[in-house]
């Protein structure tokens, strides 16, 4: 039964990022103000930006004691847009939110992560998975952390 849930989220987690993926490609208007197609899943909190202006920002990553600044376009995650700017030795793996192998803590700002597989309490705590994570607004700041250390706080380890 756990392994039908899995593969039904993962289902979803994939089909989420396609329309992500293919919306990005739509609007290549980086650092500008883009609408968001009308019911295309990339919301805040799980919900919906239908019609909602997206705007590209600058987030502040915080990763193996270097600091770096990375704009995400408002359809790409954290993770791709940390990505595709060169950020080497990020902990990831299924992209979707379910495997959690690519943690971080929000340390100022807030993200939208409705796609991932975290309790709500856990998340409220600021932890939040790179692979699902949007910023929400300016000032967003992000510190890596352990694997290890999201899954004692996750499982009650």
């Amino acid at each position: 039964m756990a392994a039908a849930c899995l593969s039904a989220a993962a289902s979803a987690c994939t089909a989420q990022l396609s329309s992500r993926r293919v919306l990005s490609k739509q609007f290549q208007h980086r650092g500008t103000a883009v609408a968001a197609r009308s019911g295309s899943n990339v919301g805040v909190g799980g919900g919906r930006r239908g019609g909602a202006m997206v705007m590209a920002s600058v987030v502040t990553i915080n990763h193996e004691g270097k600091e770096y600044k990375v704009e995400v376009d408002g359809f790409d995650s954290i993770l791709e847009a940390a990505l595709a700017a060169g950020i080497g030795n990020l902990s990831y793996d299924c992209k979707m939110g379910v495997c959690m192998t690519c943690p971080s803590r929000v340390t100022a700002g807030k993200v939208d992560q409705g796609m991932a597989m975290l309790s709500d309490d856990v998340a409220e705590k600021g932890f939040a998975l790179l692979c699902c994570a949007m910023p929400v607004g300016e000032g967003l700041v992000i510190q890596t952390v352990s694997e290890d250390e999201l899954l004692e706080e996750q499982l009650g380890a």
